[in-house]
Order: C-alpha cells, then sequence, then structure tokens
C-alpha cells in the first residue's frame, strides 16, 4: 500500500500523497466512524490511480509525467482519462485569478479554491504545497510549453446526505503565456507582485471498477 501524509487542522485532518502527484481528502472530527473509514479507504486506493494516469498519459500521447507537470491541452488530457476503466469527463470550467500578493500567498489561494469543496482550512498545507509547486515550477522551467501545461489534483469528496465517498481527479492547465509568467517568480519568494492569470479545470469523476 502507497505511503501518505497526514496534517492535522483545529477541526480535522487532511490526507495527501506525498511528493507532486497531489491527492487529497479532509476527514472532519466529528464525522462517524464509518464514513472517516469510508473516506481513507478510498483515499487509499485513490493513491495507486497516479501509476495508472501516468501510463494512459505516456500511451496515448507518448508524454512522461515528471514532478506532476503535464504537458497536455484538454483534449489530450481527456482521450488519455477515458482510457482508464470507470474514469469520465464530468466538466470544464474556466476561471481568473488577479490581485496582489507573495508567490506562497498566491499558490495558497489557488489551492484554497480548487480544494475549497473539501472544506479544510489549506494554511496548514502551505509548506507542502509550496514545496510541492516549486517542483513542478521547476520542471516546467525546463520544459517547452507551446501550447498547455497543468498539474492533475484528486480529490475524496463526501457526497451530501448519502454520506458516501466521491473520487475525482481535476486537470488544471494554462497557456504558454502563463508557463512564462509561472517560472518567472520562486514559489518561496515573500515579494509582493501583481497578478492576473487564467486557467481551466477539467473534472473527472472515477468510479473503481470491481
Amino acid at each position: 500500500m502507497p505511503t501518505y501524509l497526514v496534517t492535522l487542522t483545529d477541526t480535522g485532518k487532511w490526507l495527501h500523497a506525498p511528493g507532486s502527484d497531489f491527492l487529497f481528502a479532509y476527514l472532519e472530527d466529528d464525522w462517524p466512524a464509518n464514513v472517516q473509514a469510508e473516506v481513507t479507504k478510498a483515499f487509499e486506493t485513490a493513491l495507486g490511480m497516479s501509476t495508472s494516469i501516468k501510463a494512459a498519459v505516456k500511451d496515448t500521447s507518448g508524454q512522461d509525467v515528471v514532478n506532476g507537470f503535464y504537458l497536455l491541452n484538454q483534449p489530450s488530457m481527456t482521450k488519455a482519462m477515458n482510457s482508464i476503466n470507470g474514469m469520465g469527463l464530468t466538466s470544464v470550467n474556466q476561471f481568473e485569478e488577479s490581485g496582489s500578493n507573495t508567490a506562497v500567498g498566491i499558490n495558497g489561494a489557488f489551492f484554497a479554491a480548487v480544494l475549497g469543496g473539501l472544506g479544510g482550512d489549506v494554511a496548514p498545507l502551505l509548506t507542502y504545497l509550496t514545496t510541492e509547486m516549486g517542483d513542478v515550477q521547476a520542471q516546467t522551467r525546463q520544459s517547452t510549453v507551446t501550447d498547455s501545461f497543468g498539474t492533475l489534483i484528486g480529490m475524496i469528496s463526501v457526497m451530501p446526505v448519502l454520506n458516501v465517498p466521491v473520487t475525482s481527479f481535476q486537470y488544471v492547465f494554462s497557456s504558454s503565456t502563463v508557463a512564462q509568467w509561472f517560472v518567472s517568480v520562486p514559489c518561496g519568494s515573500v515579494e509582493h507582485q501583481s497578478y492576473d492569470y487564467q486557467y481551466t479545470v477539467a473534472s473527472y469523476n472515477y468510479s473503481p471498477q470491481s
């Protein structure tokens, strides 16, 4: 069984994959024990999906995924994901973020937006997120982005009322223009800078096949 990390908050705990194969679940302290157990089980099952997704990307596009860095547009990513049994595209949405902040703050705000549906405070994850996005940034810097670049974020959420775990993956990607900005400021920088960037989220639900 792949190992994972646990980060505590005031109201619960994050489960997250080591490294930049981003996968997250949040367990509320006041959830019933059986719900916590089912979410943990779904998270542990999803840990193995990173290898399957990377293999699917390699098979369908010839691209190697290193340090969470993908060089795929949405159709190419969807082709790879659809080749995995139980995986299907559910939505594609565009977002824009702008303002002034430090690189650490921008990174934290980005993950707060992406992981907001899980309900946990991302502040305790900031050191981990900053380090791992630094690896994605370094890989971006070493690559030539001519079309799209992005990273994949897996999440285990809980369906309201039914309390059933739901496994989803979000391919968060942007343009080559954003790549130029992304690599220009070190992830750990504490200097304020203005920012204005757009990104797209392609969401996929995964139902493990029995």
